[in-house]
């Protein structure tokens, strides 16, 4: 019962303090517990100006601006703080910690996070109440003005709250918290992604008449409506003004699933359910056809409790629960409107593209409607983004007659010709497979993904759409050019101790390919294999002729999602010949011709949602390559030579028709060739010295060559 009167013109807070606390709950408006007169200001980070569980009157400028994580004023076990006629400022915040910059706080219910602790680990659930008649100033990062929590808790605006940072809110209110502004929440020029109020979890916001909520900033969104999972949302009561404008501002959104409009896509991917006016049934058209619906009931009596929120209802189509109807939304009498958000679990259980909904599943959610006449309008919402729903009522109690669910065509959502063209494909595949099977098991993913989950479905079809196969032929390619060096390698690094020589090794080669080409994906290669040599050299120095075979495997591990990979067999032969121009060989001009086929394994792995698929397929691969290179090589001393050289590689390779055999979405890769233009010039540095019949060897060279050929395309 001990009064607090603080009238000392400035205090300054470091790190983790506090200026005034008090647990006493005592105090009134006409006798606060505590009068602060105080200037606080604070040069750290997770500070509070005023932590009190009474009745407070803040009088003093709180300046929280330098640091993080402050807070101005907090009121707990329900009590209040009232900042009277003071300027109140914060910082910035550290969402990743949980650390916010807050003007005034009030409350607190327990996090996600606290809920995984045991309870005794959990800090103490309160509610609180605020008052700003003064000036509230946000001056840092995702912080708030105002900020109220639980049932019980209060926030009040009648003065000012301006937001001078980017993506920060007004006010934010959660828990079945009651905020209400008969003030002004604004925003300072040149910022962006402001908020003017946050109602989440049962939360209501009133808008008195003197209440303005004036945001002109890129992004500004009015008022936030958002849940967490099997939380509801709030409600908003607008007797003011709401003035919100700059680019893509937005006055009121709520984090819920999107209305599917009735119609969508063009001619043959056109959908639609449509319901007449005052008409009971509707139809399903798809490319302008009618379509009868196969009818989906309730297979066994399964009791579960509606999913039902302050301004929702969600209708679990599977067939395999029935649910209790709520009766609960008739205490909501301000409530006329209701979304009716219709799962698309039928799916689960056929294969069918068009659904009516069986009347068993309707009853309990009509037992909900007929409960709840207060309310004079159902918006109708789909909960998934691949399947469009809509309703046909009851003129008279406005029960639901029939409800439909038609699958929306993959390529309405194509944004591009290929995309377009593997969706189609896709299209045409849905249904064919039975119910249980691993590609049914896919497309049911997909059936899952919800209204606001559209880059789970992007990534699927990217993920799906082969493009393993982008760059075949620089593959096929580069698998036999490990075979060409290891030739080069045997003739011209291994010496030829008869006229007629054969030389044979094995080799190991790894590779890493890298590229910022959409739609082409990195990869490591691993190799091994062996090559053969055969050369007769004639009586003249640097004249000989000779054949050269070998076979390579060569592994790519591609760096997608799903870790693909992809094996290569390649053999190649071919023949040679060299021929000096003068005595001594110093002027060689060597021409070769060879001829190569393979054979490959493809396993792709993609990820669709949360699931990894697979599709294997072969295909073969088969060329010719011819190569002419001349040098010339001086000798600069007793050890040491260079030789500069010129050469051009021709190759034509041809890849076969892929046809994957086995797998959840097969593809087709249709047959494409490749035609390679290499011309390279270099010179190599050499030392050569001899220590009685032992030769030492070392090199150094630098080349340059370009593709002219047309290689990586297709």
């Amino acid at each position: 019962n001990n009064k607090i009167y603080s009238n000392i013109s400035n205090v300054a807070l470091q790190n983790n303090s506090i200026y005034i606390y008090s647990k006493d709950t005592s105090g009134t408006l006409a006798n606060p517990q505590i009068v602060n007169n105080t200037n606080i200001s604070a040069t750290g980070k997770n500070n509070y100006g005023l932590y009190s569980a009474g009745y407070v009157v803040n009088n003093g400028n709180i300046n929280l601006a330098t640091g993080t994580g402050n807070v101005g004023v907090y009121s707990v076990k329900a009590g209040t703080i009232e900042n009277r006629s003071g300027v109140i400022t914060v910082g910035g915040s550290v969402p990743i910690n949980d650390e916010y910059g807050i003007g005034m706080a009030a409350g607190y219910t327990w996090t996600k996070k606290d809920l995984l602790k045991p309870v005794s680990q959990r800090p103490q659930q309160t509610t609180g109440n605020i008052i700003n008649r003064g000036t509230i100033n946000v001056n840092g990062q995702y912080s708030l003005g105002m900020y109220a929590s639980g049932n019980g808790s209060t926030a009040k605006n009648y003065g000012t709250i301006s937001l001078n940072a980017n993506n920060t809110t007004g006010m934010y209110l959660t828990d079945k918290a009651v905020g209400t502004n008969y003030g002004t929440i604004t925003n300072a020029a040149g910022v962006k992604d402001v908020t003017g109020v946050v109602v989440k979890n049962g939360a209501r916001f009133i808008n008195e008449a003197t209440g303005v909520v004036n945001l002109n900033a890129d992004n500004a969104l009015g008022i936030l409506r958002t849940k967490d999972e099997g939380e509801s949302l709030g409600v908003i009561e607008n007797y003011g003004t709401f003035n919100i404008t700059g680019l893509a501002s937005e006055v009121e959104k709520v984090s819920e699933s999107k209305d599917l409009n009735k119609t969508l896509g063009k001619g043959k991917d056109r959908i639609s359910i449509d319901v007449p006016a005052g008409a009971t049934e509707g139809t399903i058209k798809a490319a302008g056809k009618i379509q009868t619906p196969e009818v989906v009931e309730t297979k066994k009596l399964e009791l579960e409790d509606t999913k039902v929120s302050t301004i929702g209802m969600y209708i679990n189509t599977s067939g395999t629960k029935f649910t209790k109807p709520i009766t609960g939304l008739s205490a909501l009498s301000q409530l006329r409107k209701a979304d009716l958000i219709i799962g698309s679990e039928a799916a689960q259980s056929t294969t069918a593209k068009y659904i009516q909904i069986g009347k068993t599943i309707l009853d309990p959610y009509n037992n909900t409607i007929l409960h709840n006449p207060q309310i004079n309008k159902w918006n109708i919402y789909s909960g998934s983004l691949t399947w469009m729903a809509n309703i046909s009522q009851n003129q008279v109690n406005g029960t639901i007659e029939n409800a439909y669910l038609a699958k929306i065509p993959y390529p309405v959502f194509a944004k591009d010709k290929n995309t377009y063209n593997f969706t189609d494909g896709l299209e045409q595949r849905y249904g064919k497979e039975a119910i249980g099977s691993r590609e049914n098991e896919l497309f049911q993913k997909l059936n899952s993904i919800g209204n606001n989950e559209e880059v789970l479905l992007f990534q699927a079809f990217d993920e799906m759409m082969g493009h393993q196969y982008a760059n075949t032929q620089q593959r096929v390619q580069s698998t036999g050019r490990i075979l060409d060096k290891e030739f080069s390698y045997l003739r011209n690094e291994w010496s030829n101790p008869t006229k007629d020589a054969n030389k044979i090794k094995t080799f190991g080669a790894k590779g890493e390919y890298k590229t910022n080409t959409a739609g082409v994906i990195d990869y490591k290669n691993n190799a091994y294999g062996v090559a053969y040599v055969h050369e007769d050299e004639t009586v003249r120095l640097g004249e000989s002729v000779g054949w050269y075979a070998g076979m390579v495997h060569n592994t790519f591990k591609f760096k997608d999602i799903g870790n693909s990979k992809e094996e290569q067999l390649q053999g190649k032969i071919g023949i040679f010949k060299s021929v000096p121009f003068d005595h001594n060989n110093s002027l060689n001009w060597t021409i070769s011709g060879d001829l190569f086929a393979g054979h490959n394994k493809m396993h792709r792995k993609f990820l669709v949602v949360d699931d990894i698929f697979n599709a294997k397929g072969k295909y073969y691969t088969y060329g010719v390559g011819a190569k002419t290179e001349i040098s010339k090589e001086f000798r600069l001393s007793e050890d040491f030579s260079l030789r500069p050289y010129a050469s051009l590689k021709l190759e034509y390779g041809r890849i076969t028709k892929v046809r994957e055999k086995s797998g959840e979405m097969k593809l087709e890769v249709k047959s494409n060739d490749y035609f390679s233009v290499k011309p390279e010039i270099g010179t190599e540095l050499a030392y050569r010295h001899h220590f009685g019949t032992n030769i030492v060897k070392t090199a150094v060279g630098v080349a340059y060559e370009n593709e002219l050929g047309r290689v990586a395309n297709g």
